[in-house]
């Protein structure tokens, strides 16, 4: 696996992703032709590859200073089926750098996450995500990955997972990535969540 250092340029393959994967979780993606092939091959020889957030529309966060994922390539199933199937960990993220898009790789500069902080088992955030889990177990995202013996949750775990969830604008998204802290993110998140509870 590549070793990833702050603010160290890589220059690695790259997928668009209609699905936003954050740090700390784990994703699937499928394709087919030859470029997918093509870049899953370099993904596995470079070590990993970044993910490139697209919207629905087609609009890609791919501009310098943009946040971009990078994701470990776990598994390939180049067999089973007409696609092929990619499982992903996401480790970290990085900014898009002047020098963009060369090709079928992309160079991002590795970007430092969030300082770790936590939240208690009664934050808002955090018991709506426990709700939502067992009300929809099929979700990517399992209720034991929520489980803590501290009674304290991981304040970025949190934070990504409702960022996957939500269908928030994706400049909007990007705008709460860039923030040095994640305290913009929780303040946009309860809102949200609050508001949603109003209209129930």
């Amino acid at each position: 696996m590549v070793s990833l250092i702050s603010n160290e340029f890589k220059r690695l393959p790259y997928l668009k992703c209609r699905d936003h994967f954050m740090p700390m979780g784990n994703g699937n993606i499928n394709g087919t032709g030859y470029r997918f092939t093509h870049t899953v091959t370099d993904g596995l020889r470079a070590g990993g590859l970044w993910l490139v957030m697209q919207d629905d529309s087609g609009q890609i966060a791919g501009n310098s200073g943009d946040i971009i994922m990078f994701a470990a390539i776990e598994d390939v199933d180049w067999l089973s089926g007409s696609q092929i199937k990619l499982k992903l960990a996401i480790r970290h993220w990085g900014k898009v750098t002047a020098s963009g898009v060369q090709h079928q790789h992309l160079e991002g500069q590795v970007y430092p996450l969030w300082q770790d902080s936590v939240l208690p088992d009664d934050d808002l955030l955090v018991m709506r995500l426990l709700q939502l889990t067992s009300e929809y177990p099929n979700q990517q995202l399992n209720s034991g990955a929520l489980s803590s013996p501290t009674n304290q949750f991981n304040t970025n775990w949190i934070c990504w997972r409702w960022l996957e969830i939500l269908p928030i604008p994706l400049g909007t998204k990007q705008r709460l990535l860039k923030s040095p802290t994640s305290e913009p993110c929780l303040r946009y998140l309860r809102k949200i969540i609050r508001q949603s509870d109003r209209i129930k």
